[in-house]
């Protein structure tokens, strides 16, 4: 009896392991609009800098059905003040590359500014689709970030009230413009805007900035329109190699990109959460609790979907764009606001070799 005791025990600890089902897996940009129909927002929770992700942004946006069923598109990396110009900009009015560039650079909460190329040129690939279509079916791109006016801005004080209102802010943009109108939204913003920590506290705040921005984005919505939001964020691997290996063997043959929907509860949640696999090392100064709920965050394990770019091995960093090392005017500027905000400036000499024009492999620590 004792012996049949400990198998039955044995058999049904093992159960659910064997039970557990393997996640679905699709198209990625039809996994994007499915589930558009259910969702009035989707979310993709950006590594900033991801190239292969910026990438499928641009493969969205040229897909026919991003204008005629979604219509909309939020973003991160833009301020707010510059709204008309971007307006002017993707309907294809002429605007110089002085006047756009302060929609990227004019940004509250990006250091020292938005620099990878594949983000700024989202914007020239809205305006190239909307090329070819009637002005009432083009798309619509919101600036979320708050509006600044940098030129008034000569304390951290006075920065950091502006601050405060980058999940605020963006938030009330989509409650008043989208969810208000009856509109659909594509949400391009950074995982921690997205993402789910207790009490909203967000894991990796830069040094000496932001240590409590609560609640975010995603909480905002969830506790106001529950459902509204299907999240997606991007797999980037493991800190070691074994354990990106050992996930990505369920991926073997998958097609490049495609949406892993969902691993919560799947058989592959186990490889997702083993122990010491990590997607990024833990931070000085970052609580054990909430580098725990960055690893869940990070995997993929609290979103909606899993947005499959390839093995970790294969992904890479945008480049950048040359303006702080050719535009003397626009470093120093960028400097001040830098020093503004952390104390610190960029390093004194402009050197072009820490922008290579060939791809790097993306690091997201």
């Amino acid at each position: 009896m004792k012996v049949l005791t400990i198998l039955a025990t044995c058999l049904c600890l093992a159960t659910p392991a064997f039970a557990a089902a393997p996640p679905k897996i699709v198209k990625a940009s039809d996994g994007i609009f499915a589930a558009f129909h259910d969702h009035p927002l989707v979310g993709l929770g950006e590594w900033h800098g991801l190239a292969q992700e910026v990438d499928f942004y641009a493969a969205l946006v040229r897909d026919p059905r991003l204008a005629k069923e979604v219509g909309n598109i939020v973003v991160e990396m833009g301020d707010a003040a510059q709204q008309d110009v971007v307006d002017r900009y993707v309907n294809g009015e002429s605007v110089s590359y002085l006047e756009l560039r302060k929609v990227w650079s004019d940004t509250v909460g990006i250091f020292p500014t938005v620099q990878d190329l594949g983000n700024i040129n989202l914007y020239a690939v809205v305006r190239a689709v909307n090329a070819g279509l009637p002005p009432e079916s083009r798309i619509k791109v919101w600036l979320g970030d708050p509006p600044i006016n940098w030129s008034q801005v000569n304390s951290k004080e006075e920065w950091q009230r502006l601050e405060e209102q980058r999940d605020i802010y963006p938030a009330g943009l989509i409650e008043r413009e989208i969810l208000g109108k009856q509109k659909k939204a594509l949400v391009i913003y950074g995982v921690d805007h997205l993402d789910v920590y207790p009490d909203g506290i967000a894991p990796f705040p830069p040094p000496a900035i932001v240590q409590h921005r609560s609640p975010n984005m995603r909480a905002r919505f969830d506790a106001n329109h529950p459902g509204a939001f299907f999240t997606v964020f991007p797999y980037i691997g493991f800190t070691t190699k074994p354990c990106s290996e050992r996930f990505e063997r369920h991926l073997k043959g998958v097609p490049i990109p495609s949406l892993i929907i969902s691993v919560r509860e799947s058989a592959w949640e186990q490889d997702l959460l083993s122990p010491g696999c990590v997607p990024v090392a833990k931070p000085p100064g970052l609580t054990q609790a909430q580098y725990e709920a960055a690893i869940r965050n990070y995997a993929g394990f609290n979103s909606d979907g899993l947005l499959y770019l390839g093995a970790r091995q294969s992904l890479t960093t945008s480049p950048n764009v040359p303006d702080l090392y050719l535009d003397l005017d626009f470093r120093r500027e960028m400097d001040r606001r830098l020093r503004l905000r952390i104390g610190t400036g960029l390093s004194a000499v402009p050197d072009p070799a820490y922008n290579p024009a060939t791809p790097q492999p993306y690091d997201p620590g």
